[in-house]
């Protein structure tokens, strides 16, 4: 019998999941990290610490499996996009990982965007314009700090442990392809965009495709998990990429949507799909297979926030949540909010943005305001689909997922406001089945496992709220364009 582990180095944490030969779960393991944020707009995390987890998740994900552990033939990575890691010819890290939410680089960004073409390095890359890459990123190194002398190699997290893992500098295709600095067209690195750096490709990973093998050439590590020699390392692809993989939304037409702490609408193509304004991604899946879409910063974050703010941080925000949600009419009464709590990257990809209520008066108690986010919430992301779906044609089935699906309330909002039915699927380990789903021989093997009975609609209240989303658009385009305004005036 042949068992496969599937790994997902997350934002939050690091999970693993043993799958057996006909891809049941065995087994699982998730170990969680911290996140520093030791001046404004830093995002860090320790790489040795992430590098400890995912051992950690694969030793308990082994735990009590005895001779089996000769039997497991592959280790399949997913991992989160955007990290950018500093190390040095020893393989030491010169810098923490710098993820996603890290927002030092915003005056690169709007640098570049004055002064070059960044519709063309959008078109070039399919990454957004924005502080998340590590294209500026990189340029923030460079104008702040030495450290690009002292540099080996600027990787991401995922390769930074499989380097340890093998030996070897290796960046899938999918991660590499939400660097900002990798043609998806040609499948290289982007020549015009590493030379507004000043690199060279030698300062980077040799890109592979998302099957590629490893040998593993790290004895602490079999010894430490018990595993064979004979394992092998498949580099895997990207966190998201995946998810839509694990989920089986593969199909033009079909739509996934999650939200967790923040959000994202994504779908399937057979060949890069871009925006003309450049608010969406296109990243590489697999071979003839790319996901497109909108990632949002604000999801259950924002109520993470209103959970401070009234609950004095005890979680009862969540706790009460269906009832503030029943308690009140659609449309919150008047009360409108604009969610760009953590700066936004779809639809507009300006991490300056702020967040606004519109309409308060006396009238509005708390329950108002919890309604009033969680709608705003929805309409940020139907407006994401909107966008998406002007390249990616009209979705005939949305699957979501995410934390969010514990609230029925939650759910039911979120059929009415989009106006379908939803699919709703256990997400929790679907990054990680979808790593291991690689391997395409065995896909089959999963054709509608885990779909549930959808959430239906009610036409007349989702005829409501397309006013109300209507109201949404006006005010969401009106606040971001005020608020470049205001920061061209009041610097």
């Amino acid at each position: 019998m042949s068992y496969r582990i599937g790994v997902d180095i997350g934002t939050t944490s690091t999970k693993a999941v043993l799958y057996g030969e006909n891809l049941e779960k065995i087994a699982s393991a998730n170990v969680g990290y911290r996140t520093y944020h030791d001046q404004p707009g830093f995002s860090e995390q320790e790489p040795m610490e992430i590098y400890h987890a995912f051992t950690q998740a694969v030793k308990e994900v082994l735990a009590g499996s005895g001779e089996w552990k000769n039997d497991v033939s592959l280790i399949s990575f997913s991992g989160a996009m955007h990290a950018l890691i500093l190390v040095d010819r020893e393989g030491n890290p010169l810098t923490r990982s710098v993820i996603w939410s890290d927002n030092r680089s915003v005056k690169e960004v709007e640098n570049f965007k004055l002064k070059e073409d960044f519709m063309k390095h959008y078109r070039n890359t399919g990454t957004p314009i924005h502080s998340m890459s590590p294209f500026f990123k990189l340029k923030w190194f460079s104008n702040h700090t030495e450290l690009l002398r002292k540099t080996h190699k600027a990787i991401g997290i995922k390769e930074f442990i499989i380097q340890r893992l093998t030996g070897q500098y290796i960046v899938d295709y999918s991660i590499a392809s939400a660097t900002g600095m990798f043609n998806i067209h040609e499948l290289k690195w982007d020549k015009s965009a590493l030379e507004y750096l000043g690199i060279s490709e030698e300062l980077l990973s040799q890109p592979k495709d998302v099957i590629s093998c490893l040998r593993m050439n790290n004895p602490s590590f079999l010894h430490e998990t018990g595993l064979s020699d004979d394992v092998k390392i498949m580099i895997g692809a990207s966190d998201g990429c995946l998810a839509n993989l694990g989920s089986g939304a593969m199909k033009e037409g079909e739509t996934t949507l999650t939200i967790g702490t923040s959000g994202a609408v994504r779908m399937t193509v057979k060949e890069p799909r871009l925006d003309a304004e450049g608010r969406t991604f296109c990243y590489y899946l697999k071979k003839d297979c790319f996901v497109i879409g909108g990632a949002v910063n604000n999801g259950g974050n924002v109520l993470s926030w209103f959970d401070g703010i009234f609950y004095e941080g005890k979680g009862k925000v969540f706790e009460d949540l269906s009832m503030n949600i029943t308690k009140i009419r659609r449309g919150s009464d008047g009360l409108l909010f604009i969610p760009y709590l953590h700066g936004e990257r779809a639809p507009y990809w300006d991490g300056s943005l702020t967040a606004s209520f519109f309409g308060m008066n006396a009238f509005h108690e708390k329950a108002h305001f919890v309604r009033a986010a969680v709608e705003g919430i929805l309409f940020n992301l139907k407006e994401v689909l909107m966008r998406l779906e002007t390249i990616g044609g009209a979705t005939l089935k949305l699957t979501a997922s995410g934390g969010f699906l514990k609230s029925e309330s939650w759910k039911r909002l979120l059929a009415e406001i989009f106006a379908m039915d939803i699919y709703t699927q256990d997400s929790e380990d679907s990054s990680c089945l979808g790593a291991v789903l690689l391997d395409e021989t065995l896909a089959p093997l999963t054709d509608g496992n885990r779909q549930q009975t959808p959430v239906t609609y009610e036409e007349n209240n989702s005829d409501m709220y397309q006013a109300y989303f209507e109201r949404y658009l006006w005010y969401s385009g009106k606040i971001a364009k005020l608020q470049k305004e205001g920061r061209e005036l009041f610097p």
